[in-house]
């Protein structure tokens, strides 16, 4: 959300210079200083996880539809009385709205280096720099969806909405400078406007089944509630006054039907899409009513249009809090705490709207070029300070500051990422001579450091080949958002299409996963995985099994992952400042679920896993019959059945008795006793073709 126009009454809305002598600016509308006071609200409400606004982000369509209305509204005062100025527009706009960004992106970098581990703030230093250049929602669309929870812990999230407003005001000044140019266009500038509404509502509709994040964060997708804002200018333009009393049920109308979305809507409806137009339209409903009605009365409430006249500030400043809250203190919030945040969130945005906004905004007249630079100047050195962060992944070194921190976060990592990267990597010594292939997704990733700690594993050729979420079978593919896993298709290739032969190959995925994204690619073409369980994957394990085995002295598969719940929710989230004291105490709640689900997968899998040595995580994990998923200090689980770095040294003595007829294969005097009867046998070929 952006606030772009400034309509209170001491200062009127403008984008050009200063009216000319005998000129009005539009009129100061105090309803919808009000309306935008409701949609920050909504916003605050919903972020704060209040449970009667699940829908609070359709505050945000709200102010779409505002800034839509209020920017066509000045751009038609600006072009009718000759004083229109790209110039003077952008200037304008950078010096409104920049200088709140670059404070609020500032402060929450300085309060992530205190709060934050070493990856999120990493991702916070890449995440605001695409603030700063005004594409924060390119970034997130690629970065994952708008209501996933890892976005929960992204601080400058909220900014994808300031992204496709700045996006949109440099495409449509001089779009609508077109229209109002060309007689034609301006003469039929309603149904244009209209159409260009319809098409875009369809293509954010469609675009939602085909990637759900960019239709959420990109401007195409988004367009139409920026034009239903345009839209209601043509309509005052076109229409008589509407009599107060139509007015009245008007307002009333838009009003009860965005508190209805606010209330109805949550993060499984379908959005934007069809469900935006709802949010949009009730929004238009009340700005093509007018001033003169009695609902006004509440929208002009001095305490409302003053938050609404704080709005772009609260807006910035809230988010930050939320996720810093949630940072350090976990997902769920008490009552209190939740009243504590709304609160601090408009205390916060007072003083951003007081100290830095609203100077801004009215500096003089002549030194709003120099000023501007300024503005843009400071943009500019952020952005360096902040490439910092992530030059150095995350500023690591500050966790020396607090060692006992550091200690403890190296211990609840995802080991794999301490070592090992995603993709195709060369490890081992090769001293023995063997050779070894590793590959799988995640689930595979759980083993492999303790797969390369063992000596005969340590002493190959070892080939890795992983990802997270990628499925590496013979024929195997995924397909998400309408298309193909393109980079995994090309690990896979990796594996199969090579001439390698190998010891030992070792294979793991996640075998209850994946679901209706599982695409089976056959000679004919591609189609969907089917059946349940490990039905879903028969053929794709037969055929990778049927490669494999033609290639290798031994195959080994480790079967389905613990599914284990009550995981500490800051467990990821070590920071310098994080009490790990709260995260002890909580261990007692992790515990296994689906045993059986789970177990009977197990059964399945051994079944058509032929002669192939199937490994049974329980094994691991259980093998005693009670599972060992903490030490009473540090959980093994980093989530539901990923390990972190502490369940490695647990885990490896007894996945070296599972993988014993594995090392058999690798053992040096095998490999000599191999490399004989192979330098036998084509000592006897050579002979033979003499």
């Amino acid at each position: 959300m952006i606030r772009p126009l400034q309509t209170t009454p001491d200062h009127k809305p403008g984008i050009a210079p200063a009216p000319r002598s005998g000129e009005q600016a539009p009129p100061f509308r105090a309803e919808i200083e009000g309306m935008r006071g409701v949609a920050v609200l909504l916003v605050l409400l919903y972020h704060c996880t209040f449970p009667l606004c699940a829908g609070g982000y359709v505050g945000v369509d709200v102010f779409f539809v505002i800034s839509g209305y209020l920017i066509t509204r000045l751009l038609l005062h600006d072009l009718d009385s000759e004083a229109f100025s790209l110039k003077a527009f952008y200037i304008r706009r950078l010096r409104r709205l920049y200088p709140a960004t670059v404070a609020t992106t500032a402060l929450t970098v300085v309060a992530g280096v205190i709060i934050l581990s070493p990856p999120h703030l990493k991702e916070l230093g890449s995440s605001s720099i695409a603030t700063l250049l005004s594409v924060s929602n390119f970034y997130f669309s690629s970065a994952g969806g708008y209501f996933a929870t890892a976005a929960k812990l992204k601080p400058l999230l909220h900014t994808w909405s300031l992204g496709v407003e700045e996006q949109f005001y440099l495409v449509w000044p001089l779009s609508f400078w077109l229209i109002y140019r060309i007689r034609l266009f301006r003469r039929f500038s309603f149904v244009l406007i209209g159409a260009a509404c319809v098409c875009g509502l369809l293509l954010s509709q469609f675009w939602i089944g085909r990637n759900p994040a960019q239709a959420y964060f990109l401007l195409p997708f988004r367009a139409h509630q920026l034009l239903i804002g345009a839209l209601a200018v043509e309509v005052e333009r076109r229409l008589r006054p509407i009599d107060a009393s139509a007015a009245q049920w008007l307002s009333g109308l838009g009003l009860a039907a965005l508190v209805v979305c606010a209330v109805l809507f949550d993060e499984s409806t379908p959005f934007p899409g069809f469900a935006s137009a709802a949010p949009a339209l009730a929004t238009f409903l009340v700005v093509v009513a007018g001033s003169a009605h009695a609902v006004n009365r509440l929208l002009i409430l001095p305490l409302l249009t003053w938050v609404g006249r704080l709005s772009y500030s609260i807006y910035l400043a809230h988010w930050p809090i939320v996720v810093y809250a949630r940072y350090l203190h976990g997902d769920q919030f008490e009552t209190i705490e939740k009243w504590l945040l709304l609160v601090a969130s408009i205390a916060a945005g007072a003083l951003l709207h007081y100290g830095v906004e609203k100077p801004w905004r009215l500096g003089a007249g002549e030194r709003r070029w120099r000023e501007a630079a300024g503005v843009g100047l400071a943009g500019f050195t952020a952005i360096a300070l902040t490439g910092v962060l992530v030059m150095t992944n995350g500023w690591p070194q500050r966790m020396a500051l607090a060692p006992e921190k550091r200690d403890y976060a190296e211990e609840v990592e995802f080991a794999f990422l301490r070592g090992y990267r995603d993709g195709v990597l060369k490890e081992g010594t090769a001293e023995s001579g063997r050779k070894v292939l590793i590959f799988g997704d995640s689930m595979m990733q759980n083993y492999v450091p303790a797969l390369m700690g063992i000596p005969q594993f340590r002493a190959a050729d070892v080939t890795v080949v992983t990802r997270g979420g990628c499925v590496l079978g013979w024929g195997a593919l995924r397909i998400v958002n309408h298309g193909v896993d393109r980079e995994c298709r090309l690990f896979r290739d990796t594996i199969f299409h090579g001439k390698s032969r190998y010891d030992v190959v070792v294979w793991a995925q996640n075998w209850a996963g994946y679901g209706g994204t599982l695409f089976v690619e056959r000679g004919s073409g591609v189609a969907p995985a089917t059946g349940d369980g490990v039905a879903l994957w028969r053929e794709i394990i037969d055929g990778t099994l049927a490669q494999l085995t033609r290639r290798s002295g031994k195959v080994v598969m480790i079967g389905p992952p613990l599914t284990i719940e009550g995981i500490p929710e800051t467990l990821d989230r070590i920071g310098p400042i994080t009490d790990t004291r709260q995260i002890t105490a909580a261990l007692t709640q992790l515990r296994e679920v689906r045993a059986g689900e789970r177990d009977r997968l197990q059964d399945s899998l051994r079944q058509i896993a032929g002669d192939a040595l199937l490994i049974d995580p329980r094994a691991i994990v259980c093998p005693t019959g009670s599972c060992r998923l903490h030490d009473d200090r540090t959980s093994y689980f980093l989530d539901s059945n990923h390990f972190t770095a502490a369940m490695t040294p647990v885990i490896a003595p007894l996945l070296q008795q599972q993988v014993a007829p594995a090392l058999l294969v690798l053992s040096v005097r095998g490999f000599e006793d191999r490399t004989r009867r192979v330098s036998a046998g084509s000592a006897e070929s050579w002979s033979s073709q003499r």
